[in-house]
């Protein structure tokens, strides 16, 4: 066994070495479509075979001769060599079934999109999520993603959702600009393979120096950047990292007026790179999906494909006149109410809100929010 581990450890190093010449030697992508070609390659030496893409585990599907491969093109991606599948797992706390005792549910988070069909395929055949539900309203498609159903009230209990918008009478032109800056998740899938999928599905990898980065790190169609680690999760929904000009008003306006708490440092470790460079994490329950408030040096301007956060609780009165108390977006640590009261066409009570760096929470009625919820069809449960 010894002799066995002793040989791994010197293929990993000797094919990490040969893909960190590669990376250096090869030409850099100087597009974003150079950048997928540029990868597409590498990505098909990490392919799983049939067996691993009916079910069975990529590292046991992999031959001999694919497992090289597959270790050389991860030192390439820069996502790592012999990972271990699994081997780092976040304690949510279990399924919620109703409102977590804090009395607030983080539910989805709102995105603009140039082409829906892309985005679908994007989150659903390369990160497997799955169409949870869809509607129109005022003329504009919006596809709801998740990895299992969004009520609370549901078996499983409720997952955290992405809200993909199209509005065909939405200027063109998208910005990646704003305050947002990545989703972070957590699946058990191996690196390699994810990079593969997502690659396939018309996403973006982003390339990292050999030995930089232990996480997949890709762009969506429309440019919305994800973080995947390896690891265990009930939900995969780990972080939505934000940038912040200035972290200690910004982790004050989530705290004292949003209602969010500190995390336990604990999870700020099992995150790892998904936390970014953030010194905390802030929630609202153990389990939940957590917001990142990471540093940068420049002024964030709004814009971008990101419209807002969404969050569940049982007041949203209180919230607004909470976020009307705290002075206005004009002040650095204030916020505005942008709306409050029903949404036309739909009848959910909300309070849209947004910071004074350009953050979108809006809080939406949970008992409302139930009442939209539907029985998926026959149809969404096959995707």
């Amino acid at each position: 066994m010894r002799r066995h581990l002793l040989a791994i450890g010197a293929l990993s190093l000797a094919t990490g070495a040969v893909g960190f010449l590669s990376t250096s030697l090869l030409p850099r992508p100087s597009s974003k479509l150079a950048g997928s070609r540029w990868h597409h390659d590498l990505c098909r030496m990490c392919a799983p075979s049939a067996d691993a893409q009916e079910g069975v585990g990529a590292s046991q599907a992999f031959t001999r001769e694919g497992w090289m491969k597959a270790t050389a093109a991860a030192a390439a991606l820069g996502v790592g060599i012999a990972v271990s599948p699994g081997s780092s797992t976040a304690a949510d706390g279990g399924a919620p079934k109703g409102l977590p005792a804090s009395g607030y549910f983080v539910q989805h988070a709102v995105f603009k999109v140039p082409d829906m069909d892309e985005e679908v395929k994007f989150f659903t055949e390369g990160l497997g999520m799955k169409v949870v539900r869809q509607r129109e309203v005022n003329g504009a498609r919006n596809v709801f993603v998740a990895y299992g159903d969004e009520s609370l009230q549901s078996k499983d209990g409720g997952y955290f959702s992405l809200e993909l918008v199209y509005d065909p009478k939405a200027p063109p032109g998208y910005s990646t600009g704003g305050p947002f800056q990545y989703l972070g998740l957590t699946l058990s899938s191996t690196l390699a393979t994810i990079a593969y999928k997502v690659d396939a599905a018309g996403g973006t990898v982003v390339p990292h120096w050999f030995g930089t980065k232990d996480f997949v790190e890709a762009t969506s169609p429309s440019g919305t950047t994800v973080r995947v680690k390896e690891g265990k999760r009930r939900d995969p929904f780990s972080v939505v990292g934000f940038g912040t000009q200035f972290p200690d008003k910004a982790t004050a306006y989530f705290h004292n007026v949003l209602g969010m708490k500190e995390q336990d440092a604990g999870l700020l470790k099992v995150l790892g790179p998904l936390a970014g460079d953030a010194l905390r994490l802030s929630g609202y329950d153990k389990g939940g999906v957590s917001v990142a408030l990471n540093p940068v040096d420049s002024k964030i301007f709004e814009g971008g494909t990101f419209r807002k956060l969404a969050v569940l609780t049982k007041d949203t009165k209180a919230l607004a006149d909470k976020v009307s108390a705290s002075g206005g977006a004009k002040k650095t640590g204030g916020g505005d109410v942008l709306f409050a009261g029903e949404v036309p066409g739909i009848g959910t009570k909300v309070a849209n809100t947004i910071d004074f760096e350009g953050r979108g929470v809006v809080f939406v009625d949970y008992d409302d929010f139930e009442g939209e919820m539907t029985p998926p069809s026959s149809e969404q449960e096959e995707s």
